[in-house]
């Protein structure tokens, strides 16, 4: 089981003087029934954790399931709304293009007719001018 001892030995009290110390360090690696006892904590305490995230990540996957179905339908209804919207414009168009055409004629009627008023018509023309030389 690797692991990291550290000695820290401190002279801070006397700067002046030297020490001499002396030490013995013994380790002792860990029994088998204390290593057997470690690896089941950790690993209890990772089955906790993967627990709870799994917990976690099911109640995340459930919201965003049903977001995703209410979405879906959403955009299922608006494809319907835009389609209707689509043909309601081609519709409206087609009436704008027939009315366009409708106005314009009924200026250029407006214009012969209000010429028609001002002016008189062809027929008119010559049967003043006949009835004019007539008289003379």
């Amino acid at each position: 089981m690797p692991c990291l001892i550290n000695f820290k030995f401190d002279n801070s009290y006397s700067y002046l003087r030297e020490k001499i110390i002396s030490y013995k360090i013994t380790i002792t690696p860990p029994s088998k029934e204390s290593l057997i006892a470690g690896r089941q904590r950790r690993a209890k305490a990772c089955l906790k954790a993967v627990d709870e995230d799994k917990k976690s990540a099911e109640q995340r996957l459930k919201a965003a399931t049903q977001q995703k179905s209410t979405l879906t339908t959403e955009v299922e209804r608006l494809t319907k709304e835009l389609e209707e919207k689509k043909k309601s414009m081609a519709v409206a168009t087609k009436e704008e293009t027939w009315l366009k055409e409708r106005v314009a004629l009924r200026n250029a009627q407006n214009k012969l007719l209000d010429d028609r008023l001002t002016n008189g018509w062809e027929d008119e023309k010559e049967a003043k001018i006949k009835t004019s030389s007539s008289f003379w």
